[in-house]
Formats: C-alpha cells, sequence, structure tokens
C-alpha cells in the first residue's frame, strides 16, 4: 500500500512541478512595467521628433530658395533637420516592429520597412541638397507617400491589438487614407498640400500623430505581452 502511494506521488511530482515552471514562467516573461513606460516614451517622442524636425527642414529649405538672399547656414540647418528626422522614423520603426510583433509579425515586418524606407527617403533628399543645391519642392511628396503607408499599416495594427485605445486606431484608419488620397491629387497637380485648401488633407493624419504620442506620454501602451 505504502509502496503504491509512493508510486502515485512520484508519478504525479512531474505534472506538478511542470505546471508550476510554466506559471512562473509565464509570470517571468512579463516585463516589468517600466519597460513598457519606456517603450511608449520612445515611440512618443519619435513621433514628435519626426514631425517637427521635417516641418521646420523643410520650412527652412524653402526659405533658402525662396529668399532673394540666401544664407548657406539656412539650407544647411534644413538638411540636417531633415536627417535627424530620418534617424526619428528609424527609430519607431525599431520600436514599434518589438512592440507589434506579439500581435500581427506581418503588420510589424511591413511598418517597420517602410518606416526604414523613408529614413532612407530622408537622408536621401538631404543629400541631394546639400550636394546638388537645387531647388526641388516635390521631394514631400515622396516623404508624404511612404509616411501615410506607413501610418495606416500601424494604424491597422494598432486596431488589431488594442494596446491604445481604439477610437484614437480608427482616427489613423481615417486620417491616413485621406492623407494618401491628397498626396496622390498633388501628384497630378490637382491640389498643392503644402499650400491653402489642399493642406486639410493633412488634418486628420496630423492630428493623430499629435495626440498618440500625447496619449502615450500620458497612459502609455495597455498590453502585457510587448517584449521589454
Amino acid at each position: 500500500m505504502k509502496t503504491a502511494l509512493l508510486n502515485r506521488s512520484i508519478d504525479q511530482t512531474p505534472a506538478v512541478s511542470l505546471t508550476t515552471m510554466e506559471t512562473r514562467a509565464m509570470r517571468d516573461s512579463r516585463p516589468h512595467p517600466t519597460s513598457v513606460r519606456k517603450a511608449s516614451f520612445l515611440v512618443g517622442a519619435c513621433f514628435l521628433a519626426a514631425t517637427f524636425t521635417f516641418a521646420f527642414g523643410n520650412a527652412l529649405i524653402h526659405s533658402y530658395f525662396s529668399s532673394s538672399i540666401t544664407h548657406p547656414a539656412i539650407l544647411l540647418a534644413g538638411v540636417f533637420l531633415l536627417g535627424c528626422g530620418g534617424l526619428a522614423v528609424a527609430t519607431n520603426g525599431v520600436a514599434m516592429r518589438r512592440i507589434l510583433a506579439p500581435y500581427t509579425r506581418n503588420g510589424s515586418r511591413a511598418y517597420f520597412a517602410l518606416r526604414m524606407i523613408e529614413c532612407l527617403t530622408l537622408v536621401t533628399v538631404a543629400v541631394y541638397f546639400s550636394t546638388a543645391h537645387v531647388r526641388w519642392d516635390a521631394y514631400v511628396l515622396a516623404v508624404y507617400t511612404v509616411s501615410g503607408a506607413a501610418g495606416l499599416v500601424l494604424s491597422r495594427a494598432l486596431l488589431t491589438s488594442r494596446i491604445i485605445p481604439r477610437s484614437l486606431s480608427r482616427l489613423g484608419l481615417i486620417g491616413y487614407p485621406v492623407f494618401l488620397v491628397g498626396t496622390i491629387l498633388a501628384m497630378f497637380n490637382l491640389i498643392d498640400v503644402t499650400h491653402g485648401a489642399g493642406m486639410l488633407a493633412l488634418v486628420p493624419g496630423g492630428l493623430f500623430e499629435l495626440i498618440l504620442p500625447i496619449w502615450l506620454f500620458a497612459k502609455g501602451f495597455t498590453s502585457h505581452r510587448i517584449v521589454g
């Protein structure tokens, strides 16, 4: 009798131990809240940095070619800001790839690839202006096209993952298609997204890229599946 009980205890021990080990492993795999907060802050900072460096860089470059008195320092400052914008979008792509991977691997890879393309586009434009010193206004359309596609992929992935409020994800799903349509129309000279009423095409997507960082700074991503 004692032998039977001993054998039964031995048989049950591995199963109990295995269950305990799995539970501990799942508990240990959860990232510390500090890691999630850092990821949220990094992504939010990258969005704001990319937005403002591109806006100010583009304004300086436009001012350089529009003014009758040209100062090389203005062009260099604009080029430098475009380069900083490229670094910001690349960092954004790397950070969001880790965040989105547990939910949608294809989406995380697509977003990463598009942000890398956007970074290369900005760097190429910066090199062009620093070497050719020739006006080229259409470069913003190339940047807008890649940025809009990346934003659309991101909004879809965020809606699926639910790591931010769904209403905010839907704003991106509405804003970026409008952004892309406006960009395509601008390519055919039907509207001008840099001046006048054509700039309305930038508003919904711009609101998303402004509200999202604020939300990330205040609340952060709401998930325990984010890789720390």
